[in-house]
């Protein structure tokens, strides 16, 4: 067996976006405009929500800018991750506008 970290890793890095991205077409299959919205302020907007285990909404919307894309609103999906008998709540963002 060869030395290798768990998942995919040679898939995985031919699916990012290369270069200037926000002027470039969206990826096929993309939801809206989250594509090009660089991670950081993806992760910016999912933490200005509480934390997923203490709320009950399922969706929830953030609005906020988002440096060269402009005003982005981000929709927000509580997840579940379950392992025998522990769970863990997480947030998971699936599109934006």
């Amino acid at each position: 067996m060869r030395n290798c970290i768990m998942g995919n890793n040679h898939l995985a890095s031919e699916c990012h976006l290369r270069g200037n991205s926000l002027n470039e077409p969206p990826v096929p299959g993309a939801n809206g405009i989250l594509a090009r919205i660089p991670g950081q302020f993806v992760s910016a907007a999912v933490s200005l929500l509480p934390p997923a285990a203490l709320t009950q909404e399922l969706h929830q919307e953030v609005e906020m800018d988002a440096g060269p894309a402009g005003r982005v609103r981000f929709f927000v999906k509580r997840m579940r991750a379950r392992h025998h008998r522990h769970s863990y709540y997480f947030r998971c963002t699936g599109r934006s506008r």
